[in-house]
């Protein structure tokens, strides 16, 4: 990807940088100093496992992942195609969440021990041990946000999953899409209204994501509808009267 640098190889897939990406430690470390850059660090070490056991399920089921890009606003992993079975889907789609719901639950017990509940419970960067219970909190906060049904996130994928099996891929598509650009415009509009920035972008993100899966599922049912009216011999059956 133009602008992303090769970070290192993982289970054959490529994990890359977008230089987009260096702005945030430098910002974090304006507000935080090196708490807040090693606080924006873990997140991405956490987003990146995410983005990890969404593909190594993906390659389970035969689908083709080339690399994982990380952004300012999260990783994305380039899978070569969809799924061809809404189960299958639906397991890809929870396998990033359950990471992050897996890991909070192992480190909840010996983070209480060891902060204490005063800090665990009061997160922030005034100091470190507060740096460490912002740092656990990122991953539940990164299961929930995901888990949103906001198509194309990982919610979304869950939900079109669901609706696939007694609908088709097309309509569920179509539903999934239309619920995502729902959320993206609350997001946009919840972020004009508290001046956050980053969850502007977030929703254009959103907005822009479904809106192209939408088109790409559209083409290919397009296609596959197509080739389905073929005679066996591949020429367009005769019209009947």
């Amino acid at each position: 990807m133009r602008g992303a640098i090769k970070l290192f190889n993982i289970f054959n897939i490529a994990i890359y940088i977008h230089w987009t990406f260096i702005l945030l430690p430098v910002l974090f470390f304006y507000y935080g100093g090196l708490k807040g850059v090693a606080l924006i660090l873990f997140v991405f070490a956490c987003v990146t496992a995410h983005e990890l056991f969404h593909s190594v399920m993906a390659k389970r089921f035969g689908v083709k992942v080339s690399n994982i890009t990380l952004f300012p606003i999260g990783g994305v992993a380039s899978m070569g195609n969809i799924p061809t079975k809404p189960s299958q889907e639906f397991l890809i789609a929870l396998a990033g969440p359950a990471f992050n719901i897996i890991f909070s639950l192992v480190m909840f017990y010996p983070l209480y021990r060891f902060l204490g509940p005063d800090v665990l419970f009061n997160p922030s960067l005034e100091s470190w041990p507060n740096t460490i219970a912002e740092a656990f909190w990122i991953n539940p906060w990164l299961a929930g946000f995901n888990l949103l049904p906001a198509f194309p996130m990982d919610g979304g994928r869950l939900l079109r999953a669901i609706l696939a099996k007694r609908l088709g891929l097309r309509r569920a598509t179509r539903i999934a899409v239309g619920i995502g650009h729902f959320f993206a415009i609350v997001f946009a509009i919840y972020g004009i209204y508290k001046r956050q920035f980053m969850l502007i972008i977030i929703a254009a993100f959103i907005y822009s994501a479904a809106s192209n899966e939408g088109f790409q599922v559209e083409y290919m049912e397009s296609l596959k509808a197509m080739r389905d009216t073929k005679d066996f011999d591949g020429h367009e059956p005769e019209d009947r009267i």
